[in-house]
């Protein structure tokens, strides 16, 4: 939402613009057409200033106009039905322990077994290498203090088990197995860390904006815990106040693409240092588009 939507006027407390303009009822009629919903109109608004009050009544407002022609609305991050507490997958139900809406966050239980988790460790050994991250500058891959693990990368589908854990990833987020990047496997020693950052791009990077090529931005992550670390090594959210323990067969996901296109800084995130034992994760990181690896 750009700044020409709102007007001047403020409420009397300095809380935010209140006034209705025509480019504010155009622009909430065009996002409707669209299909998007009470919440992120809202939080949009509130992005640009608008007072709380007045945003969820003239998104309300919006709502309850006739439109010539509805367009299909944005698809649910995750296809289940509101208020159910499981997903299933096949045969594999997964209960969902906790959710958030905003930012998206959710906690599933036994999203892999004990004995896929154990497979997926056993795979990764022989292929362990220090971790790496993106240079925002030149787009390869450098290693950097920050982060402190180890890891080894999958091509997707690479092998059946792999094949199967992708499927029932796609089944539960919404998003298809073709936008995910390869699983990456991750271990972290004692000590070991990944400080607070963002998965998603900055497209103002020209390194990251060349990442963006192949599959366009990162609208989701799946985080999944391949063990159960006996001290630290939480998944932690600073901006929301949320720590996701490691419990082996877990997994957090969340997403920081919202509905308008931008990208939600709620979720930024940061592997906690272990302080006992140590800790295996797997990564997949989801794209907007088909993604696929430069030849």
């Amino acid at each position: 939402m750009t700044s020409d939507t709102r007007t001047d006027t403020r409420t009397a407390s300095g809380q935010g613009y209140h006034t209705p303009s025509p480019e504010l009822e155009r622009w909430l009629a065009s996002h409707v057409d669209q299909g998007f919903k009470a919440e992120p109109l809202v939080l949009s608004m509130l992005r640009a200033g608008y007072e709380a009050g007045f945003a969820r009544a003239v998104v309300a407002n919006a709502l309850r106009q006739p439109r010539a022609e509805a367009r299909p609305a944005a698809p649910a991050t995750v296809p289940a039905k509101p208020g159910r507490n499981a997903v299933r997958h096949q045969d594999r139900e997964i209960p969902i322990l906790f959710r958030l809406d905003s930012p998206r966050v959710l906690l599933l239980q036994n999203l892999l077994s004990d004995a896929e988790c154990d497979a997926l460790v056993a795979l990764s050994r022989d292929r362990m290498q220090r971790s790496s991250v993106v240079n925002p500058a030149t787009g390869e891959e450098n290693q950097i203090d920050a982060r402190t693990s180890t890891g080894a990368m999958f091509q997707v589908g690479e092998q059946p088990l792999l094949e199967t854990i992708e499927a029932r990833i796609a089944a539960v987020t919404g998003i298809p197995a073709t936008h995910g990047e390869g699983l990456q496997i991750l271990n972290y020693k004692p000590g070991a860390e990944y400080q607070p950052h963002f998965d998603y791009f900055n497209p103002k990077n020209p390194g990251e904006a060349r990442q963006m090529q192949v599959g366009g931005q990162r609208v989701a992550t799946m985080v999944i815990y391949l063990n159960s670390t006996p001290a630290g090594g939480a998944t932690g959210f600073p901006r929301i106040g949320l720590e996701v323990a490691p419990v082996k067969g877990n997994a957090v996901f969340f997403r920081y693409q919202l509905p308008d296109g931008t990208m939600d800084d709620r979720t930024l995130h940061a592997g906690m240092p272990v302080e006992a034992g140590e800790k295996w994760i797997a990564t997949k990181w989801l794209r907007e588009r088909p993604y696929r690896v430069e030849g």
